[in-house]
């Protein structure tokens, strides 16, 4: 992923696409996506992707959401 900057990324795949996530994965990792987990039963794929892939896996059909990873800290 070059010099670029990395997003630690949450992708949430629309409820009627479950079934087939496994597509939807193949699908985010060819447009950039290294993903790092996949929890099926809730539809969430966890992973990073450059600065300059995000906007294209909002485009994969099935993903309803990809949001940026935020750390939480405790005060």
């Amino acid at each position: 992923m070059s010099d670029e900057q990395v997003q630690h990324i949450i992708v949430t795949v629309d409820d009627r696409n479950i079934s087939v996530i496994p597509s939807i994965v193949a699908a985010l990792e060819s447009a950039g996506m290294k993903v790092e987990q996949v929890l099926p039963v809730i539809g969430i794929v966890t992973g990073e992707v450059s600065q300059s892939k995000l906007e294209e896996l909002k485009s994969v059909p099935g993903v309803a959401s990809v949001e940026i990873d935020r750390q939480m800290r405790a005060i």
